[in-house]
């Protein structure tokens, strides 16, 4: 056995060599507001070829639908990037690791750019999603950083960040790419990707040298994570559950929004998914609310917004107000569980912060893959009704969750 006790109080002492007194407060917060930018223009690789498709087609001589192997390449990176790097996180020192991850997403992104085929560009794009994983080393650091009392509150804030790379990156990129062509979205891309990496690794805290685990090793303990820790596997499934409900929906919701009554056109599609940024400016609230009374609480809720956005969406079928009223709800949801589940086993599980965060990430990653395969099989054969009964199911079983992982919460609390 490798000593757990060493390992379960040594983000304790790191993070009190971080606080540094009101000038090492004020270092933090403005660290915590690069961390969030940085997450947010990292996580936009992952996502900026979406809005791009139709011009990969007419700029590489391909179809709409072959040019769809760029999109999933930059997720399937992402994932491996994800199950094979994020660990490294608990026995490497971050800032050199953090540096080669952003010099190496940079170079995938201008590999991108100057790509002169379909099959170079789906390569990078790969290459730019394994290498992006940046936002999933920092917000364990700042969970480690942060005091025990803010953990939440931190965690919400760099989400934030996150949520909004992943939104406005559509949108974004939709409209550079329109006005200046796709090469030029890639090259903003990396040039945001330079900047704000650079300025989040020289505000970071120097670091001790680690004692790590072998590679294979520390790979290895990642399955033995999910089956020694329950909180670690009631965040799984409660999150897993409730983005798959997410994915399912906003999956599928293009393709509602392009059909009658309402005929939009991608582009007012992609503004009318803005409304989903509305999730970021409840987050910090949660975050708070986490830190008083715990995550279960916010779970629940997001749970039952999720339920109650399924409904909306229903009757948005021919009311817009109340389409645009269940994209509300459904991103409040998302974010709230996010944060919640992340603070939840971050608290739990100290001692292997990274590697909880793989597991955890890993798991959600591919629920939100399967429930949007599924929704679009569903979609296809039902219509948007039936995607709607979907999102209201996944949500439900999530609820039957919340018990199992509340006895946990209270049996972990009396013996502390």
């Amino acid at each position: 056995m490798p000593p757990s006790h060493a390992l379960e109080t040594a983000p304790k002492d790191r993070a009190a060599r971080h606080s540094g007194g009101e000038g090492g407060t004020r270092r933090r917060a403005w660290l915590f507001l690069a961390m969030a930018v940085c997450c947010g223009a990292t996580v936009a690789n992952v996502y900026i070829a979406q809005p791009l498709l139709d011009l990969f087609a007419q700029s590489l001589g391909a179809s709409s639908a072959s040019a769809g192997i760029v999109v999933t390449c930059a997720q399937l990176g992402y994932a491996v990037g994800i199950l094979f790097l994020v660990p490294l996180g608990d026995v490497r020192r971050r800032r050199p690791l953090l540096l080669v991850l952003v010099c190496a997403t940079v170079a995938s992104l201008l590999l991108a750019a100057a790509a002169p085929g379909m099959a170079v560009l789906a390569a990078a794009a790969g290459l730019v999603g394994g290498a992006t994983v940046i936002p999933q080393v920092l917000i364990p650091l700042a969970a480690e950083i942060a005091p025990a009392d803010k953990r939440a509150a931190v965690v919400s804030q760099v989400q934030i960040g996150l949520m909004s790379g992943i939104i406005g990156s559509r949108v974004i990129g939709g409209v550079v790419g329109q006005a200046l062509g796709w090469r030029s979205v890639y090259l903003l891309a990396a040039v945001l990707t330079a900047v704000a990496g650079a300025v989040t690794v020289a505000l970071l805290p120097r670091e001790e040298a680690r004692k790590g685990m072998p590679y294979g090793q520390l790979l290895a303990g990642l399955p033995r994570l999910l089956r020694r820790e329950p909180a670690l596997r009631h965040a799984c499934a409660l999150h897993g559950l409730l983005f798959a409900a997410y994915t399912a929906s906003a999956t599928t919701l293009v393709l509602v929004l392009g059909d009658g009554p309402y005929h939009y056109g991608s582009a007012a599609a992609g503004l009318f998914g803005l409304l989903g940024l509305g999730g970021a400016f409840v987050a910090p609230w949660a975050g708070r609310f986490i830190d008083r009374k715990g995550a279960i609480p916010i779970t629940v809720a997001s749970l039952g917004l999720t339920l109650t956005s399924a409904v909306a969406y229903w009757l948005g079928a021919s009311v817009l107000v109340l389409m645009a009223a269940g994209l509300v709800l459904a991103s409040i949801a998302v974010q709230w569980s996010q944060i919640a589940n992340q603070a939840h086993i971050f608290a739990h599980v100290p001692h292997a912060r990274s590697r909880v965060n793989t597991v955890y990430m890993v798991v959600v990653f591919l629920s939100g893959a399967g429930a949007a395969a599924l929704a679009t099989a569903i979609y296809g054969a039902y219509g948007w009704s039936s995607v709607c009964l979907l999102q209201a199911l996944l949500a439900a079983l999530g609820l039957i969750v919340v018990p199992r992982a509340l006895r946990h919460d209270r049996r972990t609390t009396t013996r502390t």
